[in-house]
């Protein structure tokens, strides 16, 4: 079974077939999918903005969603989830490694892969991931800076239950974003975009240098994601709730900034 497991993913991953996938998906006539796509994957669709005028899936796919539906936390310091998603797993990068499914370990520098990766060891870490039902934008989790931004080519495979369990270190395999940021009290955080399935598609909206507002949109995926956020050091207090497993909404406080020891 694990041999048709992989088998199947290196397959469904092939980047030929990825292309393809992403050709149909955006075709005109994907738009007669929107409809069994909503009802597959039971998305809100009071949620939904302007649906009747989505002329394919991948429009679909990457649709906006009422700001009113997503408040921004505006407590002082609160560090609020990028995504809409389910958190995979969270703790400390202890030994700069970190722990993101099936007890499976990836170094800082895997993941950074060139960037500066001291700076975050033995910070929080938090793994976010996106089903096909999720909003697929991307926020900025508290202000900050872009201090570098890295786009790092990879293979796509898929980042659900069936792939972290098949394929080994796929994360640090993946196609995938790097960007780091600094807040203005100086603290830095990173924050990493996986791409997944078709051609994993990242579209960034940002560039270094760049000041960028707590809860301004910074990107989007494309048909399957990930997102990962690591915090410098001792720099973050997560919220006494977050567990593997709980559902997260964009816009809602998952800790806060703190002086480090």
């Amino acid at each position: 079974m694990t041999l048709f497991k992989k088998i199947v993913v290196h397959t469904i991953s092939r980047q030929s077939l990825g292309k393809l996938f992403d050709l149909a998906a955006g075709s005109r006539l994907s738009k007669h999918l929107i409809k069994p796509y909503i009802k597959l994957y039971k998305i809100n669709q009071e949620e939904v903005r302007q649906d009747s005028q989505f002329n394919s899936l991948t429009e679909f796919f990457v649709r906006d969603i009422c700001p009113s539906l997503r408040p921004i936390n505006q407590e002082e310091g609160a560090v609020v989830s990028p995504v809409d998603g389910r958190i995979a797993d969270l703790g400390f990068a202890n030994q700069g490694k970190v722990i993101l499914a099936k007890n499976n370990s990836y170094s800082l520098r895997e993941l950074l892969a060139g960037l500066p990766a001291e700076e975050f060891q033995d910070g929080f870490y938090l793994n976010i991931y996106l089903s096909p039902k999720n909003y697929h934008r991307i926020h900025m989790p508290h202000e900050g800076r872009t201090i570098k931004h890295r786009f790092i080519p990879g293979q796509v495979f898929p980042v659900n239950e069936l792939g972290v369990s098949t394929i080994k270190d796929l994360f640090a395999k993946n196609r995938r974003t790097c960007s780091i940021f600094e807040t203005p009290e100086g603290i830095r955080f990173c924050l990493i975009k996986v791409g997944a399935l078709g051609v994993g598609k990242i579209v960034s909206s940002f560039q270094e240098g760049q000041d960028i507002n707590r809860g301004a949109e910074i990107g989007r995926f494309e048909f399957g994601s990930t997102v990962i956020l690591i915090f410098q050091g001792k720099t973050f207090k997560p919220m006494e709730n977050l567990a593997p497993g709980m559902e997260v909404t964009m816009g809602q406080k998952i800790g806060e900034i703190k002086a480090g020891d």
